[in-house]
């Protein structure tokens, strides 16, 4: 896995959790981690997503989860789905608009926020930010000799493999590439 190294802004006052990967390829799913190689587990959190011209959102999903990596992968399309559903009849109009998952809600915080709605003040004191934000990029498949740059992939075994060999089946690979975090206005 290649890190780039960048002054990551901590959103939230409780300490950042997981290594944050928004998955914007609708045909991989990943029952398998894109770093270890390990299988994912489910786990369901509540994300707190900043939607552009409204306030914060908090959306209780299902996320594929690496113990080993610390990675949380979220699907994009069903995040979107699930937020065109919460504004649909409450406000229209921000359906389209750019949102940025923020972190994910601490779990008796979200339990107690069911009852009476946390305020927009204080949701930093109960937000755990990200680690890190990751970006996953696909790799087509492809045939042909491997270069220094496959070899040193293959080495490094930070890296998904580089490479598909003839006897593999002929699917993509993706890796994985930090980013820096996003500073709201």
């Amino acid at each position: 896995m290649r890190k780039k190294k960048s002054s990551i802004s901590q959103f939230g006052e409780l300490p950042p959790m997981y290594r944050f990967i928004l998955n914007p390829h609708i045909d991989a799913r990943f029952s398998t981690c894109p770093n270890c190689g390990g299988k994912t587990l489910v786990r369901k959190g509540p994300l707190v997503i900043h939607v552009e011209s409204d306030f914060p959102v908090t959306i209780n999903k299902h996320c594929r989860y690496c113990p080993k990596c610390d990675i949380l992968i979220v699907h994009q399309n069903e995040l979107e789905h699930m937020l065109v559903l919460s504004f649909e009849k409450r406000s229209p109009t921000a359906i389209g608009t750019e949102y940025l998952v923020l972190g994910t809600l601490d779990i008796s915080s979200w339990r107690a926020g069911k009852k009476a709605p946390i305020l927009v003040e204080n949701l930093l004191d109960h937000l755990h930010g990200f680690k890190e934000r990751l970006e996953v990029e696909y790799i087509p498949p492809h045939w042909g000799l491997r270069t220094k740059r496959d070899r040193f992939h293959e080495r490094s075994r930070s890296f998904c493999e580089a490479i598909i060999s003839p006897k593999s089946a002929p699917r993509g690979t993706y890796q994985i590439y930090g980013l820096n975090t996003l500073r709201l206005p």
